[in-house]
Parts: C-alpha cells; structure tokens; sequence
C-alpha cells in the first residue's frame, strides 16, 4: 500500500487549496482524490487502512501526499502523524492572521455555518472562537517543531505566494525534490473564492437535482450541462461574492485583534528570522 511522504497541514484559509491544485497535475505527484483528508484531526478513529487507502491509486509517482488544514491547529495531530511517519515532510501555509480571520468568516457563512439576518464578522468572532484560535501560528508551530525537525517543515506566506506564484511554487516543488520546470495550469488561478447564495431555497434545489443526478448515474448528463454553460448561468444568477454581501469589520475589532495576535507574530518572526511589519 502506498504511503505518504509529505502531508500540507494548513493553516486554513491561507492557499492551501492552491498549493493542492498546483501539486495536482505534476507528473511526479499522487494526491488523494479527495483533498481534506482531515484523518489526524476528525477520522483518527477510521484507522490507518482506511486512510493509506486514499493513496491506492499512486502509480509510479515518487510524491504521495495530502493537505487537510485541520492538521495545523489541532493539538494532538502532530504526535499522531510522528507515530506513523517519522520521516514525513511538511508543507504549512500562513498568512496575516486578522486577514486569514476575516476570510475564514466569509467561508463560514458561505457553508452556512453562520446565517440569518446578522452575518456581521463581529457575531462570527462570538459564534466561533477558532478565527482567533487558528491564527496563533507561534504556539501551533512551536507544537509541530518540538516532534519534528525544522528541516522537514516549509513555511511559506500567503502574501509570498501573491507576489510571485512562479517563485512560491519552485519553492514547493524544490522541497519535495520534484522537478521544478513543471509549470501548474493551476498556477495563475485563484482557488476556492468565498461566495454566498442570493435565494438558498434555488440553491437547495440544486444540491437536491445534483443528488438525484448522481444516484441515477447520470453524472454524465450533468457535466455536459456544465459544459454547456449550465453552471455558469447559474452562477451569475444565484451566487454573490461573500466580501459584497458581509459588512466589513468594525476597525474597533480589527484593533483588538491586532493587539491579540500581536505577541504571537513577534514569535513567529523569531521562528522564521523574518519580519513581517506587513501584518501589522
């Protein structure tokens, strides 16, 4: 059974579903169909079987791996993936910790985890203590560097991966010792916006035609429709970026927060012998 050798771990919100898209289509590389395997942090109980079983159609590729962002915050994840893959290399992903908050906000309220009449990111802050827990990179990375040496860990920055994506993807791809002349389709993309539903009675009917679809194997059906341009008159009817439809933090918030990450961001520059002036 093919096993992993590197695994991203997040954190959220902060490229990792570009740095999945831009390993994807690397000749040398296997990925799990799936993206957030999240085993280490939510499936530990599904056993090591069922998770190596994600990598059973690695071929010939000499880089196995995954990325489920819920690895980097959760307290128990890094002994667990030391127990198993001593040797493994790790891929995390950071950026300005009230920007990563203000976006996870915009994902939750795209998957309805918040909603209602106030979507305020100030009522997401009361309703969901990891926007800040999630953002106090130091005392996470600190926790993956006491089980796992320094070398076996790239730290990139959203922000670097922005300004020059050529730049951040040689990065990746020297790390994992591939080839790094291969250029990603996916390199210029931008992945996974946050968007909301206009009419989430429309958008209900649309998860229950997909579901239909699909048990009746017709997914075919359902492609070539896409194709047809199906999906993007959908799109244009029904979804709304989530940045025009949630009001924007009151700058009272943005100034608590700053103050509340700010210890964490003067450890992190000692980490990464770097100063990040631009997240303050």
């Amino acid at each position: 059974m093919p096993k992993p050798t590197f695994i991203g771990i997040g954190a959220q919100k902060c490229a990792s579903t570009w740095i999945y898209d831009i390993l994807k289509d690397h000749p040398d590389v296997a990925l799990s169909e799936l993206k957030e395997v999240d085993f280490f942090s939510y499936k530990y109980d599904h056993g090591l079987q069922w998770y190596e079983n994600n990598f059973s159609e690695a071929g010939t590729q000499s880089v196995i791996g995954e990325i489920s962002p819920s690895y980097f915050h959760e307290p128990a994840v890094p002994a667990r993936v030391y127990r198993h893959y001593p040797d493994i290399k790790l891929i995390v992903s950071l950026r300005d910790p009230i920007k990563r908050a203000v976006s996870n906000h915009m994902h939750e309220v795209r998957i309805g985890h918040l909603s209602g009449e106030d979507i305020s990111f100030e009522n997401g802050l009361a309703n969901n203590p990891t926007y800040i827990e999630q953002g106090l990179y130091a005392t996470h990375l600190e926790r993956w560097m006491s089980v796992f040496p320094r070398e076996n860990i790239l730290i990139l920055l959203f922000e670097d991966v922005i300004a020059n994506r050529e730049a951040a993807a040689k990065k990746i791809y020297q790390f994992l010792a591939l080839d790094d002349q291969h250029r990603s389709v996916a390199l210029d993309t931008r992945s996974n916006p946050s968007y909301v539903n206009r009419y989430k009675g429309l958008e209900k009917l649309r998860k229950g035609l997909r579901k239909t679809v699909k048990s009746l194997g017709l997914d075919f059906l359902w492609r070539y429709l896409a194709k047809m341009g199906l999906s993007k008159l959908y799109s244009g009817v029904n979804k709304v970026s989530a940045a025009k439809a949630v009001p924007p933090p009151k700058e009272a918030t943005i100034q608590n927060l700053a103050v509340e990450f700010d210890t964490e961001i003067t450890q992190l520059e000692s980490i990464l012998s770097r100063e990040l002036s631009m997240w303050r």
